[in-house]
């Protein structure tokens, strides 16, 4: 299932990852002490704004990645869960769904291409594109049948992980 593990430690790490400052961020004591002058090394890496613009960028694109892959694998179960489902209206939900996370994995393929190239306003679009798609999904499973507890679960990991995508995009765009 959704391999973003447990949602709400992943959203502490990033927040905090977002709030530190590059020195807090990774150790730089452990790469400056190799240096030939450890003290200049550590004013530039935890003082530098260019530092911690290149760990926001290599952040969104970590995340976008995640966000495409665990995307990919919850519309695979969900293909599954479709063809296996004996009641006609679950079926009839879980193919809507799967055109939802169908759109979900097109944004995020998008999303990868425009972190590519720095367009952190296109990363942001297809990032509220595939939230957009994971509520769709969701809005499936108002009335019974439920979904099941596992794509529940990584329709919620996944709203999270586009919010922070969201964050991160927009912390670059005012950068």
């Amino acid at each position: 299932m959704c391999s973003v593990c447990n949602p709400s430690s992943i959203c502490i790490l990033i927040i905090s990852f977002l709030v530190m400052t590059p020195s807090q961020a990774f150790d730089v004591n452990s790469i400056c002490k190799q240096s030939m002058n450890p003290s200049f090394c550590s004013l530039l890496l935890s003082s530098n704004p260019r530092v911690t613009e290149a760990l926001l960028r290599s952040l969104a694109g970590v995340t976008v990645d995640l966000g495409y892959s665990n995307t990919t694998a919850t519309r695979d179960h969900i293909v599954k869960w479709k063809n296996q489902a004996g009641n006609p209206a679950l079926r009839l939900r879980y193919t809507s769904c799967a055109g939802n996370y169908n759109e979900a994995v097109a944004n995020f393929k998008e999303a990868k291409e425009k972190a590519k190239v720095g367009d952190y306003n296109g990363v942001r679009n297809a990032a509220a594109g595939a939230l957009g798609e994971f509520n769709g999904c969701s809005e499936n499973f108002k009335q019974p049948p439920s979904e099941p507890t596992s794509l529940w679960q990584d329709t919620r990991d996944l709203l999270n992980l586009s919010s922070i995508i969201l964050i991160v995009s927009n912390t670059l765009l005012h950068k």
